[in-house]
């Protein structure tokens, strides 16, 4: 199922990780939800502004805490 996710804050990621420090909205497929959060399959990564981010694609366990909102697709 192909998820938009819309995260309270961007990203943190250390030199050299490869994920766009400034993605707030990320969209792909959801693989699974758990209490800690949902697991996307990240394809496409945007700013506030809805602008894409260059950045390959990532297999993310994004925490519960981090999430504002996901919008099925």
């Amino acid at each position: 199922m192909t998820v938009r996710v819309f995260l309270r804050q961007s990203l943190f990621s250390q030199k050299g990780e490869h994920l766009p420090a400034t993605a707030v909205i990320l969209e792909g497929q959801l693989v699974e939800v758990t209490a800690l959060g949902v697991r996307v399959k990240v394809t496409r990564w945007m700013d506030e502004r809805g602008k894409e981010l260059t950045a390959e694609p990532r297999d993310l366990l994004i925490p519960e805490a981090k999430l504002d909102h996901v919008a099925y697709l």
